[in-house]
């Protein structure tokens, strides 16, 4: 199970013990995070299937660490857990991507096994404006580029506005002018919204196939506020 990637979120003590010990039994790997607010400063960007997240903690946590599990109940397997010396770990899963059963190790072989690994920072969205150029093919000529705008993005993908006739599967190169590395960043089409459909902006939502670390920061500094858009 070394291609399972958990991280669980709980402060120190007897509860956190008990978990670590039956990861380890698992043999799955994890990282460990005392708080929510923790996760989102030193485990950003790492790469998971799923959190499990110590209901203790949850519950002395504040405002806006709650709406992060949220968040994170929204985009991953999410199991909240709690311990106790008698009874042992008992869970309930949490979101739609959690399963049906409240135990550890179902969650981990079934619901997190089954997730395709993403990073937390992937999650977060925003819906702001970057001008942008589409090619389909980097060496095809200048009538294959069109001038676009993200109505949303993240560090993973986003939507972009487009009349053009694409499809589902379709690969496009996209440079961000607003990035510093403007390195043209290959992604692939994951779904198309045609001109003329009633209160929807046509475009395309595509995946982020190559985008460098660089880039990444750079976009997670725009969605988080901490660097101005020119």
């Amino acid at each position: 199970m070394d291609e399972v990637r958990i991280i669980l979120v709980s402060g120190p003590g007897s509860g956190r013990e008990a978990y670590i010990k039956a990861l380890r039994e698992f043999g799955v790997a994890f990282d460990v995070s005392e708080s929510l607010l923790d996760l989102s400063e030193m485990h950003n960007q790492v790469r998971c299937n799923g959190f499990i997240i110590d209901v203790p903690t949850l519950l002395r946590s504040g405002a806006a660490d709650k709406a992060e599990a949220n968040l994170l109940m929204d985009n991953f397997p999410v199991l909240r857990i709690n311990y106790n010396a008698s009874s042992g770990i008992r869970g309930i899963p949490s979101g739609r991507f959690s399963g049906t059963s409240g135990d550890l190790k179902t969650f981990i072989l079934e619901s997190c096994n089954s997730f395709p690994a993403r990073s937390l920072r992937g999650t977060k969205r925003a819906n702001k404006v970057l001008n942008v150029i589409l090619n389909r093919d980097l060496n095809s000529p200048g009538s294959q580029i069109e001038k676009s705008v993200t109505l949303n993005f993240s560090t993973e993908g986003g939507f972009f506005f487009s009349v053009s006739n694409w499809k589902k599967g379709d690969y496009a190169w996209i440079v961000v002018k607003e990035l510093d590395d403007k390195t043209p960043i290959k992604s692939l089409v994951q779904w198309v919204v045609p001109w003329g459909r009633l209160n929807h902006f046509p475009g395309i939502g595509v995946q982020f196939l190559n985008i460098s670390n660089q880039q990444a920061d750079q976009i997670d500094e725009f969605i988080r506020g901490k660097k101005e858009l020119k």
